[in-house]
Protein backbone atom coordinates (compact mmCIF):
# COMPACT_ATOMS: atom_id res chain seq x y z
CA UNK A 1 0.00 0.00 0.00
CA UNK A 2 1.07 3.73 -0.77
CA UNK A 3 1.98 5.66 2.35
CA UNK A 4 1.27 9.04 3.07
CA UNK A 5 3.91 11.85 4.43
CA UNK A 6 1.26 15.16 5.45
CA UNK A 7 3.71 18.18 6.10
CA UNK A 8 2.57 19.63 9.85
CA UNK A 9 0.29 23.34 10.20
CA UNK A 10 -1.85 21.41 7.42
CA UNK A 11 -4.76 19.87 8.62
CA UNK A 12 -6.91 20.21 5.91
CA UNK A 13 -4.46 17.62 3.91
CA UNK A 14 -4.25 15.03 6.79
CA UNK A 15 -8.55 15.28 6.39
CA UNK A 16 -8.79 14.59 2.81
CA UNK A 17 -6.18 11.61 3.30
CA UNK A 18 -7.82 10.23 6.32
CA UNK A 19 -11.13 10.67 4.11
CA UNK A 20 -9.70 9.00 0.94
CA UNK A 21 -8.28 6.26 3.23
CA UNK A 22 -12.02 5.93 4.94
CA UNK A 23 -13.15 5.74 1.18
CA UNK A 24 -11.02 3.24 0.07
CA UNK A 25 -12.19 -0.66 0.48
CA UNK A 26 -8.62 -2.22 -0.45
CA UNK A 27 -7.60 -0.48 3.07
CA UNK A 28 -8.40 -2.18 6.29
CA UNK A 29 -6.48 -1.08 8.85
CA UNK A 30 -4.20 2.03 9.32
CA UNK A 31 -0.68 2.65 10.86
CA UNK A 32 -0.80 6.39 12.12
CA UNK A 33 2.60 8.09 12.79
CA UNK A 34 3.05 11.61 14.17
CA UNK A 35 6.47 13.83 14.59
CA UNK A 36 7.17 14.75 17.92
CA UNK A 37 8.09 18.52 16.83
CA UNK A 38 5.22 20.76 15.77
CA UNK A 39 2.63 17.75 16.40
CA UNK A 40 -1.18 18.50 16.22
CA UNK A 41 -3.28 18.96 19.58
CA UNK A 42 -4.43 15.50 20.94
CA UNK A 43 -7.89 17.59 20.78
CA UNK A 44 -7.73 18.16 16.77
CA UNK A 45 -6.11 14.60 16.49
CA UNK A 46 -8.73 12.86 18.77
CA UNK A 47 -11.83 14.42 16.48
CA UNK A 48 -10.10 12.88 13.62
CA UNK A 49 -9.24 9.16 14.80
CA UNK A 50 -12.79 8.73 16.27
CA UNK A 51 -14.56 9.53 12.77
CA UNK A 52 -12.76 6.07 11.49
CA UNK A 53 -14.31 2.69 10.70
CA UNK A 54 -11.72 1.23 10.73
CA UNK A 55 -8.58 -0.21 13.44
CA UNK A 56 -5.88 2.76 13.87
CA UNK A 57 -2.72 2.44 15.71
CA UNK A 58 0.59 4.39 16.13
CA UNK A 59 1.48 6.95 18.39
CA UNK A 60 3.89 10.12 18.38
CA UNK A 61 7.77 9.18 18.08
CA UNK A 62 10.67 11.77 18.11
CA UNK A 63 11.02 11.69 14.26
CA UNK A 64 9.44 9.73 11.16
CA UNK A 65 11.10 7.96 7.72
CA UNK A 66 9.38 8.65 4.30
CA UNK A 67 10.27 7.46 1.59
CA UNK A 68 14.13 6.27 2.61
CA UNK A 69 14.48 10.05 4.02
CA UNK A 70 14.40 11.26 7.65
CA UNK A 71 11.47 13.30 8.52
CA UNK A 72 11.32 15.43 11.62
CA UNK A 73 8.16 17.05 11.52
CA UNK A 74 4.24 16.04 9.50
CA UNK A 75 1.98 12.90 10.16
CA UNK A 76 2.96 9.33 8.25
CA UNK A 77 -0.02 7.19 7.22
CA UNK A 78 0.90 3.30 6.12
CA UNK A 79 -2.55 1.97 5.39
CA UNK A 80 -2.67 -1.85 5.55
CA UNK A 81 -4.56 -4.43 2.96
CA UNK A 82 -5.42 -6.71 6.04
CA UNK A 83 -7.32 -6.37 9.53
CA UNK A 84 -6.00 -5.62 13.02
CA UNK A 85 -7.79 -6.79 15.68
CA UNK A 86 -6.16 -4.10 18.18
CA UNK A 87 -6.60 -3.06 21.95
CA UNK A 88 -5.21 -0.37 24.00
CA UNK A 89 -3.44 -1.40 26.85
CA UNK A 90 -3.29 0.87 30.65
CA UNK A 91 0.80 0.04 31.45
CA UNK A 92 -0.42 0.76 35.03
CA UNK A 93 -1.54 -2.90 34.92
CA UNK A 94 -0.30 -5.86 36.90
CA UNK A 95 0.30 -8.80 34.76
CA UNK A 96 -2.65 -11.12 35.66
CA UNK A 97 -4.67 -7.66 35.04
CA UNK A 98 -3.64 -7.30 31.51
CA UNK A 99 -3.58 -11.43 30.68
CA UNK A 100 -7.11 -11.09 31.34
CA UNK A 101 -7.39 -7.67 29.36
CA UNK A 102 -5.68 -9.90 26.36
CA UNK A 103 -7.91 -12.61 26.83
CA UNK A 104 -10.56 -10.62 26.61
CA UNK A 105 -9.92 -9.46 22.85
CA UNK A 106 -7.65 -11.48 21.61
CA UNK A 107 -9.29 -14.67 22.36
CA UNK A 108 -9.68 -15.82 18.67
CA UNK A 109 -5.49 -14.46 17.56
CA UNK A 110 -3.73 -17.86 17.58
CA UNK A 111 -2.91 -18.59 13.86
CA UNK A 112 1.21 -19.29 13.68
CA UNK A 113 1.05 -17.80 10.63
CA UNK A 114 1.18 -13.72 12.33
CA UNK A 115 2.23 -11.08 13.59
CA UNK A 116 1.80 -8.58 16.14
CA UNK A 117 2.48 -4.67 16.04
CA UNK A 118 3.43 -2.88 19.17
CA UNK A 119 3.58 0.42 20.09
CA UNK A 120 4.20 1.94 23.92
CA UNK A 121 5.00 4.59 25.55
CA UNK A 122 8.73 4.59 26.45
CA UNK A 123 9.00 5.90 29.35
CA UNK A 124 6.07 3.67 30.95
CA UNK A 125 7.91 1.81 34.27
CA UNK A 126 5.49 -1.09 32.82
CA UNK A 127 6.33 -1.76 29.59
CA UNK A 128 8.84 -4.62 30.72
CA UNK A 129 5.70 -5.98 32.59
CA UNK A 130 3.39 -5.32 28.69
CA UNK A 131 6.29 -7.66 26.84
CA UNK A 132 6.74 -10.19 28.93
CA UNK A 133 2.64 -10.50 28.95
CA UNK A 134 2.46 -10.66 25.26
CA UNK A 135 5.18 -12.74 24.80
CA UNK A 136 3.13 -15.18 27.50
CA UNK A 137 0.09 -14.50 26.39
CA UNK A 138 0.88 -15.02 22.08
CA UNK A 139 3.80 -17.30 22.98
CA UNK A 140 6.74 -18.09 19.82
CA UNK A 141 4.57 -17.67 17.01
CA UNK A 142 3.57 -14.33 15.74
CA UNK A 143 5.99 -11.75 14.35
CA UNK A 144 6.29 -8.82 16.81
CA UNK A 145 7.47 -5.50 15.34
CA UNK A 146 7.28 -2.38 17.42
CA UNK A 147 8.79 0.45 18.98
CA UNK A 148 8.09 2.95 21.93
CA UNK A 149 7.04 6.07 21.80
CA UNK A 150 8.14 9.44 23.01
CA UNK A 151 10.23 12.68 23.57
CA UNK A 152 13.76 12.65 23.98
CA UNK A 153 13.29 14.77 26.60
CA UNK A 154 12.41 11.84 28.75
CA UNK A 155 9.29 13.34 30.17
CA UNK A 156 6.07 11.14 29.72
CA UNK A 157 2.83 13.08 27.98
CA UNK A 158 0.14 11.20 25.57
CA UNK A 159 1.54 9.60 22.81
CA UNK A 160 0.04 6.52 22.11
CA UNK A 161 -2.87 6.64 19.47
CA UNK A 162 -5.76 4.43 18.74
CA UNK A 163 -9.26 5.29 17.38
CA UNK A 164 -10.45 7.12 20.52
CA UNK A 165 -7.36 9.37 20.37
CA UNK A 166 -4.30 9.89 22.11
CA UNK A 167 -3.10 8.43 25.44
CA UNK A 168 -0.32 8.37 28.34
CA UNK A 169 1.28 5.72 29.76
CA UNK A 170 -0.43 3.38 27.46
CA UNK A 171 0.34 0.74 24.21
CA UNK A 172 -1.66 -0.46 21.53
CA UNK A 173 -1.13 -3.77 20.09
CA UNK A 174 -2.45 -5.29 16.55
CA UNK A 175 -2.75 -8.67 15.82
CA UNK A 176 -2.87 -9.64 12.69
CA UNK A 177 -3.17 -13.06 10.74
CA UNK A 178 -0.78 -12.16 8.08
CA UNK A 179 2.94 -13.15 7.79
CA UNK A 180 5.73 -10.51 7.80
CA UNK A 181 9.48 -10.94 7.32
CA UNK A 182 11.56 -9.67 10.22
CA UNK A 183 15.21 -8.59 10.66
CA UNK A 184 16.66 -6.94 13.09
CA UNK A 185 21.02 -6.06 13.53
CA UNK A 186 22.66 -3.46 15.64
CA UNK A 187 26.09 -3.76 14.41
CA UNK A 188 28.03 -2.65 18.06
CA UNK A 189 30.91 -4.89 19.06
CA UNK A 190 32.31 -5.71 22.46
CA UNK A 191 35.50 -3.66 24.23
CA UNK A 192 35.47 -5.66 27.31
CA UNK A 193 35.41 -8.89 28.98
CA UNK A 194 32.06 -9.89 31.03
CA UNK A 195 30.95 -7.59 33.81
CA UNK A 196 28.43 -8.99 36.46
CA UNK A 197 25.29 -6.82 37.62
CA UNK A 198 25.94 -7.01 41.33
CA UNK A 199 23.15 -4.16 41.99
CA UNK A 200 20.64 -2.97 40.11
CA UNK A 201 16.95 -1.44 40.57
CA UNK A 202 15.08 -1.74 37.64
CA UNK A 203 16.45 0.57 35.04
CA UNK A 204 19.52 1.88 37.36
CA UNK A 205 22.64 -0.31 37.47
CA UNK A 206 24.66 0.64 41.12
CA UNK A 207 27.47 -1.49 41.18
CA UNK A 208 29.63 -3.96 38.20
CA UNK A 209 31.57 -6.74 39.62
CA UNK A 210 30.56 -5.37 43.18
CA UNK A 211 32.11 -1.81 42.50
CA UNK A 212 30.03 1.40 41.92
CA UNK A 213 28.69 1.05 38.77
CA UNK A 214 30.15 4.10 36.76
CA UNK A 215 33.78 3.83 38.08
CA UNK A 216 34.27 1.02 36.16
CA UNK A 217 32.21 2.04 33.29
CA UNK A 218 34.69 5.15 33.20
CA UNK A 219 38.00 2.43 33.35
CA UNK A 220 37.34 0.69 30.32
CA UNK A 221 35.91 3.73 28.30
CA UNK A 222 37.93 6.32 29.22
CA UNK A 223 40.92 5.08 27.78
CA UNK A 224 39.26 3.41 25.02
CA UNK A 225 38.19 7.04 23.87
CA UNK A 226 40.53 8.69 24.59
CA UNK A 227 38.27 11.24 26.09
CA UNK A 228 37.25 12.39 30.10
CA UNK A 229 34.21 12.43 31.89
CA UNK A 230 32.91 15.79 33.35
CA UNK A 231 30.09 16.98 34.78
CA UNK A 232 28.56 17.55 31.57
CA UNK A 233 29.44 15.19 29.34
CA UNK A 234 28.59 12.23 30.33
CA UNK A 235 25.63 11.24 27.04
CA UNK A 236 28.38 12.75 24.22
CA UNK A 237 30.80 9.87 25.07
CA UNK A 238 28.29 7.31 26.28
CA UNK A 239 26.06 7.76 23.44
CA UNK A 240 29.39 5.68 21.59
CA UNK A 241 29.60 3.39 24.24
CA UNK A 242 26.68 1.17 24.94
CA UNK A 243 25.95 -1.96 27.14
CA UNK A 244 25.33 -5.28 25.52
CA UNK A 245 23.14 -7.97 27.11
CA UNK A 246 25.30 -11.44 26.84
CA UNK A 247 23.04 -14.04 25.26
CA UNK A 248 23.34 -17.33 24.36
CA UNK A 249 24.42 -17.92 20.24
CA UNK A 250 22.63 -14.34 19.45
CA UNK A 251 23.69 -10.78 19.01
CA UNK A 252 23.90 -8.98 21.96
CA UNK A 253 20.85 -7.08 23.43
CA UNK A 254 22.18 -3.45 23.68
CA UNK A 255 20.79 -0.93 26.23
CA UNK A 256 21.44 2.64 26.22
CA UNK A 257 23.07 4.67 29.10
CA UNK A 258 22.43 8.22 29.20
CA UNK A 259 22.80 9.92 32.85
CA UNK A 260 24.97 9.11 35.59
CA UNK A 261 24.30 10.13 39.23
CA UNK A 262 26.12 8.81 42.65
CA UNK A 263 28.40 6.38 40.75
CA UNK A 264 24.95 5.03 39.18
CA UNK A 265 24.08 4.60 35.81
CA UNK A 266 20.76 5.09 34.41
CA UNK A 267 19.25 3.37 31.39
CA UNK A 268 16.55 4.12 28.85
CA UNK A 269 15.20 -0.39 29.52
CA UNK A 270 15.18 -2.61 32.38
CA UNK A 271 18.57 -4.44 33.23
CA UNK A 272 18.41 -7.32 35.28
CA UNK A 273 20.42 -7.75 38.30
CA UNK A 274 22.75 -10.78 38.29
CA UNK A 275 22.85 -10.75 34.27
CA UNK A 276 26.32 -10.41 32.48
CA UNK A 277 26.82 -7.21 30.59
CA UNK A 278 29.85 -6.07 27.84
CA UNK A 279 31.05 -2.31 27.12
CA UNK A 280 30.25 -2.10 23.21
CA UNK A 281 31.63 0.26 20.60
CA UNK A 282 31.37 1.08 16.90
CA UNK A 283 31.54 3.11 14.21
CA UNK A 284 30.02 4.20 11.08
CA UNK A 285 30.62 1.08 8.86
CA UNK A 286 29.76 -1.56 11.80
CA UNK A 287 26.81 0.03 12.19
CA UNK A 288 26.01 0.35 8.36
CA UNK A 289 26.84 -3.36 8.10
CA UNK A 290 24.09 -4.02 10.74
CA UNK A 291 21.84 -2.75 8.53
CA UNK A 292 22.50 -4.61 5.82
CA UNK A 293 22.12 -7.47 8.11
CA UNK A 294 18.79 -6.57 9.33
CA UNK A 295 17.80 -6.31 5.56
CA UNK A 296 19.78 -8.94 4.26
CA UNK A 297 17.30 -11.78 4.54
CA UNK A 298 14.60 -10.00 1.98
CA UNK A 299 16.13 -7.56 -0.45
CA UNK A 300 16.15 -9.57 -3.19
CA UNK A 301 12.19 -10.13 -2.70
CA UNK A 302 9.73 -7.99 -4.03
CA UNK A 303 7.69 -6.26 -1.43
CA UNK A 304 5.09 -3.67 -1.81
CA UNK A 305 5.92 -2.09 2.44
CA UNK A 306 9.33 -1.97 3.95
CA UNK A 307 8.89 -0.46 7.08
CA UNK A 308 11.59 0.85 8.86
CA UNK A 309 11.88 1.12 13.04
CA UNK A 310 15.46 2.59 13.89
CA UNK A 311 16.83 4.04 17.26
CA UNK A 312 16.49 7.93 17.34
CA UNK A 313 20.08 7.19 19.24
CA UNK A 314 21.47 5.46 16.07
CA UNK A 315 20.21 9.45 14.48
CA UNK A 316 22.53 10.76 16.96
CA UNK A 317 25.81 8.45 16.51
CA UNK A 318 25.50 8.63 12.59
CA UNK A 319 24.53 11.81 12.27
CA UNK A 320 25.40 12.84 8.16
CA UNK A 321 25.60 8.88 7.49
CA UNK A 322 22.11 8.34 8.32
CA UNK A 323 21.33 8.74 5.23
CA UNK A 324 23.32 5.70 4.15
CA UNK A 325 21.89 3.61 6.41
CA UNK A 326 18.38 4.16 5.30
CA UNK A 327 19.45 3.78 1.62
CA UNK A 328 20.79 0.39 2.72
CA UNK A 329 17.09 -0.38 3.85
CA UNK A 330 15.76 1.50 0.99
CA UNK A 331 17.79 -0.14 -2.15
CA UNK A 332 14.84 -2.28 -3.83
CA UNK A 333 11.72 -0.39 -1.97
CA UNK A 334 11.44 2.80 -0.14
CA UNK A 335 11.05 2.11 3.61
CA UNK A 336 9.27 4.55 5.76
CA UNK A 337 8.42 3.74 9.49
CA UNK A 338 9.88 5.83 12.91
CA UNK A 339 13.07 6.57 14.89
CA UNK A 340 12.15 5.18 18.23
CA UNK A 341 12.73 5.10 21.82
CA UNK A 342 13.35 1.62 22.24
CA UNK A 343 12.61 -1.12 19.32
CA UNK A 344 9.95 -4.39 19.77
CA UNK A 345 11.05 -7.49 17.82
CA UNK A 346 11.85 -11.34 17.90
CA UNK A 347 14.44 -11.62 15.12
CA UNK A 348 15.63 -14.97 17.85
CA UNK A 349 12.39 -16.16 18.69
CA UNK A 350 12.44 -14.23 21.94
CA UNK A 351 10.47 -10.85 22.12
CA UNK A 352 12.35 -8.42 23.13
CA UNK A 353 12.72 -4.37 23.88
CA UNK A 354 16.07 -3.49 21.75
CA UNK A 355 18.23 -0.17 21.81
CA UNK A 356 20.48 1.19 19.12
CA UNK A 357 18.86 -1.48 16.71
CA UNK A 358 17.57 -1.13 13.38
CA UNK A 359 14.27 -3.64 12.77
CA UNK A 360 12.90 -3.66 9.31
CA UNK A 361 10.12 -5.75 8.20
CA UNK A 362 8.83 -6.44 5.03
CA UNK A 363 5.16 -7.62 3.73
Amino acid sequence: MNEKYVTPNNITSLVAELTTIENDTSIQSLLFFMAEKDAYESTQISALLKNSSKPIIGGIFPELIFNGERKNKGVLLMPLNFKLTTQLIDLSFTSEALFSQLETVQQQSTDPDSCLFVFMDAFSNGKEILTETLFNFFGINPTYIGGGAGSLNFKQFPCIINNNGVHKNAAVIGWAKKHINLGAAHGWNSISAPLKVTECTKNEIKSINWKPAFEVYKEIVEPHSGMQFTNNNFFEIAKSYPFGISKIDEEKVVRDPFKTTDNNIHFIDKIEEGSYVEILNGNIKSLLNGAKSAIKNHTHKNHETVFCIDCISRVLYLNDHLQDELNIVSQHTKASGIFSIGEIANSDSILEIYNKTIVTAIW
